[in-house]
């Protein structure tokens, strides 16, 4: 405890030194060190006040005495003025503050090799006599040493940089906290700094590039949509039945994206089995433990506020073609296969209206509607034309996007008594998208409150409250797909097409109407209670009780509406694509309770050997429900309800319950903090398998040894300040199957009341089927996690680097069985038989340095990666369509493509001597010469197995390797700067041909999406006025990169469904994930208006990204592409989703 921050009442009327310091120490962590006979403190001094700082009653206490004071961490060593004041040269004055420019009130100030030293006064002001040769050393708590020079100089203005690596720092762990200098497990700390002003709607993605090891994609098919979540993994690939990391917020398991990234004071990683194995079968692959703030004791009251300015753009999105190229080019597809799309009159009228001739265009048209007035759109009969006969010249892409201007507030309260501590907050912020059309947004306000009382000096009892309310609504768009679809949609959309029918409406083929015919609105609640109590009934034993009772809503509101189009007479008319307007509800209610009941034991012998002994249990339980209604054809689509619905109606229910037990017991033990033990281990039982199978027991681990506490690391010690070197080993059960496996359950179909007389007497008699078989020794999933780490220091600690190397074998992981014959009528169950290793490594490097002028700076750099091998699956065959023994995750199996085949004579020869009819029938110029890998005169499969793959390799990997975070700070006289970039270096992706976005030509013109990065595409034929890139032999291009285009799937087909070497994508990238900019005005300045901080700044989220994939995909959001086998093409596989927008941010913080 700071002596700035620890506050103290004093009450004493002539009461001596000694008296008033036994105050203080019973008061706070202080403990007073000096010699009864060097030091008298006999004398009586009267002081009476309350809420004062410590520093203030040491200053009055000593005032015009000869007794001196110095502090060391939480001592404070008394002694003689004339004993300290060795040397008698000079007097300097100086002033030492912190990297904001604010004063360090009680810093060391002291001569190197000496006890001539001082404290610094409430402004950080200090005086000392020295001479022109001495050397200072300035510290305090949680700031590095300062060595500075005294040479010549009388006046000395001194900067400290906070110490994030102290050694003394105290880590957040699985039901405690350790010194980080005793810590043996794999640990990152994620403090609250690194969330600090950054703009993003959930903590997953501010979580990005935070630590190393933490791997992302985005969580949701919608992409980067309002509220968008992260997936997060630790160290790669737990199990291929999934998992992730177990959260923990504030001692309960939670939701990380229901949090206030605001409320956060920590994150602690653990990411190896040492670190996690106390929560056992929770943890399999790591821990994310969540600390919220809280007040502390002594504590004045203090009201923080920040609010947030937000605008949002698109990131860098495709760049349309003019409808003239795109009618030429597609026209010029067509004749390759398939027939002209658009007629000579139709790209007549595309060249008028670009060229503004809109009375030829009306000429043109016999029966242009009386009234109309706007141009682009084609009549055809009673109707616009919804397809090739429009002329129009229409960027959808700026249509569809624009900017959005969101809004982020936070308040919060904290403070406390000698008893009690509190802390209140409150936020608010919506995230809406930026498309100009429909309803999107996303919005969220939390509360968190939290009370500490110290019942009695042995005796505390807290409670916590955590509100989070998320508000989601988008678009319903069922009609055409649904939300996902969106960003595939408008890449299909024509240019051809205008926005408006000729009297202003919406064209139906904007898919405006779409996004205006209904929304889907979620609302969530997420509702906690806490309970705390510990008793510390004998110096360093605790008894901790906790209990939470969380209830979680989730309420679901799909409302879908007629879609009207607007005929050539301006009438509204029913379009063939609707459905009938209708409603769903959805309502989800969990309910958990959890309870921990947990002791620890601190006890040394001899000040040298020192244990922890720690032992618990824990208890939880949590049921669920889920209902649903719908019902057709709504009277008022303005008051959609269930009432005021005539049409079918269907209802659905569910219910669910889990439940879980657990012992655990940790043992921590260290010599002299040289040589460190930790040993975890924790008995789970689970409610998912069955009797007899339920328990699994799970130990881990770990050793530590810091070589620079051993005598002979002297003579090291001006090179290297610290060294650690750490190993653990463990085990950790994982429960991620389906519940009730154990139960022989027996499906009913949804006609199951149709045999009651006169009940639905024209539907189809019900029916059960056989039950599904058991597998009665089904039971955990193990991982044995190896991990080997040092941590290190250079140069007085200014320079830190931790390096880890980990290996996870996950043993027994659920898999297929052997396969039964059809007439057994029913699944065959699963088995514990797969196996999968994830071996990688971690480096990250920090420094930090403060120079005399004010200035500090820091940088730190992070790299790593992994790898994950199947080394048991059962598949017999070796197919390559699902897991195989040997198998890479990740791994692309493609064939090899080194051309195209640029000339006939060129094909005619190479298909004289290679077989490529599996690939295709009908080949021509242009297409894609597959390579004979094999020498077996043919191209193909072979039996798609790993036995015989025919010409199939594997060609890339989509796992991201190599990722890296870059991330650097620099501050001075109360001037901030900070950046954090974030990147993969290598990684492969194979777009499909759902993919329109990169592969431009579809198999059908309406599928495409043609931008100028597409016109480099194979042409052997003169283009005319009205087909081709360019008229006459310009258009010839046999050098292209793309290949022949085809307005037939089948064709199109050949090019594009076959992974291949040639188009394997490079994606890999870097990216600016956050910059900032501030300003804290000094506490002069912000005084005067009564405040205690005041800072203004500037923030910016995903501002560049560099990588070589095509503009408008973003490397973090595709989703879909399918992986193994060489086969995977349907329209919707390979689907782009929207990626991540850029942000900008101005705030305000102040703090009274």
């Amino acid at each position: 405890m700071s002596s700035q921050i620890a506050r103290v009442n004093i009450v004493a009327n002539k009461l001596s030194v000694k008296e008033i310091i036994k105050q203080i120490e019973d008061q706070t962590d202080y403990l007073f060190v000096y010699s009864n006979e060097k030091v008298d403190l006999s004398h009586r001094v009267s002081l009476n006040a309350s809420d004062i700082s410590v520093i203030n009653v040491l200053n009055r206490i000593f005032e015009n005495s000869d007794i001196g004071y110095a502090m060391e961490g939480n001592n404070i060593l008394l002694m003689k003025k004339e004993a300290i004041r060795q040397q008698k040269g000079k007097v300097l004055k100086g002033a030492v503050k912190d990297q904001s420019g604010e004063p360090v009130i009680g810093a060391n100030v002291v001569v190197k090799g000496t006890t001539n030293g001082t404290v610094t006064d409430v402004d950080g002001n200090f005086t000392l006599e020295v001479s022109n040769t001495d050397v200072l050393l300035v510290s305090f708590i949680g700031y590095m040493t300062r060595e500075i020079p005294v040479k010549d100089r009388n006046i000395l203005n001194i900067n400290l940089i906070e110490d994030t690596k102290s050694l003394d720092e105290v880590v957040v762990v699985g039901y405690g906290t350790q010194k980080k200098v005793n810590l043996t497990g794999a640990v990152n700390v994620i403090s609250n700094e690194d969330f600090e002003n950054r703009q993003a709607s959930t903590v997953s993605q501010l979580l990005q590039g935070a630590a190393p090891g933490f791997n992302f994609d985005i969580g949701s098919q919608d992409g980067f949509e309002p509220g968008a979540t992260m997936n997060i993994s630790i160290r790669g690939m737990g199990s291929l039945n999934g998992g992730s990391p177990y959260v923990v917020i504030d001692g309960f398991p939670g939701d990380l994206n229901n949090l206030n990234p605001e409320d956060i004071e920590s994150v602690s990683v653990l990411k190896d089995a040492a670190a996690s194995a106390i929560y056992g079968a929770r943890a399999p692959y790591g821990v994310i433990l969540v600390t919220t703030k809280k007040g502390k004791k002594n504590e004045k009251v203090s009201v923080s506020y920040t609010g947030n300015l937000i605008v949002k753009t698109a990131q860098k999105l495709p760049e349309s073609l003019d409808s003239y190229t795109w009618t030429r080019i597609l026209n010029e597809a067509g004749d390759n296969m398939g027939g002209h799309p658009f007629s000579n009159e139709t790209i007549d009228r595309v060249i008028a209206y670009q060229k503004g001739d809109f009375e030829y265009i009306k000429n043109s048209i016999p029966d242009w509607p009386e009234g109309a007035t706007i141009f682009g759109a084609m009549p055809e009969g009673n109707v616009w034309n919804n397809a090739n006969l429009n002329y129009a010249n229409t960027d959808w892409w700026d249509i569809y996007f624009g900017n959005s201007v969101n809004q982020k507030h936070d308040i919060s309260l904290h403070g406390g008594t000698d008893k009690v501590s509190y802390y209140f907050s409150a936020g608010y912020m919506d995230d809406s998208s930026v498309l100009n059309y429909g309803t999107d947004y996303f919005k969220r306000m939390n509360t968190l409150g939290k009370i500490s009382v110290a019942i009695t000096d042995w005796w505390d009892f807290g409670y916590e409250t955590r509100f989070a309310k998320k508000i989601r609504e988008k678009p319903n768009m069922t009609n055409e797909g649904d939300y996902s679809f969106l960003y595939r949609h408008i890449s299909r959309n024509y240019p051809i097409t205008p926005l408006y029918d000729g009297f202003g409406n919406y064209m139906f083929e904007s898919h405006i109407p779409s996004m205006q015919a209904g929304t889907d609105k979620q609302d969530d609640i997420d509702f906690w209670n806490n309970f705390r109590m510990e008793l510390r009934p004998l110096k360093g034993w605790k008894i901790n009780a906790d209990f939470a009772y969380n209830v979680y809503n989730q309420e679901i509101s799909e409302v879908e509406k007629y879609i009207y189009t607007y005929d050539i007479n301006n009438q509204p008319y029913e379009n063939g694509i609707s459905i009938p307007n209708n409603l769903t509800r959805k309502k989800y209610i969990k309910k958990y309770w959890t309870t921990n009941i947990y002791t620890s034991y601190d006890f040394d012998i001899n000040e040298e050997h020192n244990f922890t002994i720690l032992a618990g249990m824990q208890f939880e339980r949590g049921d669920e429900s889920w209902v649903q209604g719908y019902k057709t054809d709504l009277i008022s689509e303005k008051v959609p309800s269930f009432p005021t619905a005539t049409g079918d109606a269907l209802l659905a229910e569910a219910l669910a319950h889990n439940a879980t037990e657990s012992y655990f017991a940790r043992l921590n033990y260290n010599y002299k903090e040289k040589y460190l033990f930790e040993a975890n281990v924790r008995y789970d039982g689970s409610y998912v398998f069955r009797n007899g199978k339920r328990w699994g027991t799970f130990p881990s681990f770990s050793v530590g040894w810091n070589l620079y506490n051993e005598s002979f690391w002297e003579n090291i010690e001006p090179y290297v300040n610290t060294l650690k070197v750490r190993a653990s080993w463990g085990q950790l059960g994982n429960q991620n199957i389906s519940p009730y496996s154990d139960l022989e359950l027996i499906p009913i179909s949804a006609d199951k009341l149709n045999w009651i007389f006169n009940y639905g007497s024209t539907r189809p008699v019900g029916y059960t089927s056989g039950p599904n078989l058991v597998n009665r020794n089904l039971t955990w999933e193990t991982a044995t996690t190896t991990n080997v780490g040092m941590d290190l220091s250079f140069l007085n600690n200014r320079l830190s680097a931790t390096v880890d190397w980990f290996e996870r074998r996950t043993i027994d992981m659920v898999g297929p069985s052997q396969a039964m014959p059809g007439v057994l009528g029913t699944g065959v169950p699963k088995e514990n038989n797969s196996t999968l290793r994830t071996r990688g490594w971690e480096i990250s490097l920090n420094w930090k340095h403060a120079l005399e002028n004010g200035l500090s700076y820091n940088l730190g750099i992070s790299l790593y990666d992994y790898k994950s091998v199947v080394t048991k699956y059962f598949n017999p065959t070796g197919t390559l369509s699902t897991w195989y023994e040997g198998a890479e995750v990740g791994d692309i199996w493609g064939y090899t493509v080194n051309d195209l085949f640029r000339s006939q004579e060129d094909l005619d020869s190479y298909l004289s001597k290679v077989d490529m009819t599996h690939i295709a029938a009908n080949w021509n110029t242009g297409d894609l010469k597959y390579e004979d890998i094999n020498h077996d005169g043919k191209v193909n499969n072979g039996t798609n197995t790993i036995g015989n793959h025919g010409d199939l390799s594997v060609i890339g990997n989509d796992q991201p390797h190599y990722q890296y975070t870059i991330n650097g700070g620099v501050s001075y006289k109360g001037f901030d700067f900070s950046m954090l970039w974030r990147g993969v270096a290598k990684k492969d992706m194979y777009f499909y041909r759902g993919s329109n976005i990169y592969w431009g030509f579809m198999g059908g013109w309406w599928e495409s999406c043609l931008t100028p990065e597409h016109l480099d595409y194979f042409r052997d034929q003169p283009g005319s006025k009205y087909s081709g890139l360019y008229e006459g032999d310009a258009n010839i291009n046999t050098d292209a990169y793309w290949p022949r285009p085809y307005l037939n799937n089948t064709e199109e087909a050949k090019n594009k469904n076959h992974a291949n070497t040639r188009y394997l994508q490079n994606a890999a990238y870097l990216r600016l994930q956050n910059v900032q900019l501030g300003y804290s005005f000094p506490r002069s300045i912000a005084s005067k208006m009564h405040l205690e901080k005041l800072r203004i700044y500037f923030s910016g989220e995903n501002l560049l990204t560099f990588s070589k994939l095509p503009n408008g995909i973003d490397p973090v959001a595709p989703v879909g592409f399918p992986t193994g086998g060489e086969f995977f093409g349907t329209a919707g596989s390979g689907r782009l989703t929207y990626g991540a927008d850029r942000i900008y941010s101005i705030g305000l913080t102040v703090t009274y």
